[in-house]
């Protein structure tokens, strides 16, 4: 297993924060529009379709009580998503992590013992402010930190995820 490129990562708040806004938004409102907006569109008709029917009492109340539990839904979420990316990055304080690219895959050393992550596990990059997040799962990524990292290193990594990605013929 050859190393191809290895760079430091620097994490700071700023960072962590877009990072978690980042995927927030575009999970919710950009890949899974559907999915976000569907449900909102069913109880907005039922709300409707309750004050149509002359109790616009209940519509308002179903629909400021829908309203208030999509909050907290998101809001927890966001915070769930910042409190475990924030410990992470705490438990990296003191010690120079470092993101190493292999033709197998990706290596983040920080805190402890660190695994390969296979090109195939990452399904997308999703482009933020100061970091690309690697996609490994619906509700799972991991923040890169792009200020020290050359640009070749980036056209590897994104050419290593998009050719894990594409299907095989057969």
């Amino acid at each position: 297993m050859t190393e191809r490129y290895a760079f430091p990562l620097r994490y700071d708040e700023k960072l962590v924060r877009s990072s978690v806004q980042g995927f927030m938004v575009r999970a919710l409102f950009r890949e899974k529009a559907a999915l976000t907006f569907a449900p909102l569109a069913l109880i907005a008709f039922s709300c409707a379709m309750l004050f149509v029917s002359g109790d616009a009492e209940l519509a308002i109340e179903l629909f400021l009580f829908s309203l208030a539990v999509l909050a907290i839904l998101v809001a927890s979420g966001w915070r769930m998503h910042l409190r475990l990316m924030r410990g992470k990055v705490e438990a990296m304080r003191g010690r120079w992590p470092m993101a190493r690219l292999y033709d197998d895959g990706l290596r983040i050393d920080g805190p402890g013992p660190s695994s390969l992550l296979e090109w195939p596990r990452i399904k997308a990059i999703w482009p933020v402010e100061g970091a690309w997040l690697l996609i490994l799962d619906t509700s799972h990524f991991i923040a890169l930190p792009l200020a020290a990292a050359p640009g070749d290193a980036l056209d590897f990594l994104q050419s290593q995820v998009n050719r894990a990605s594409l299907p095989v013929a057969g």
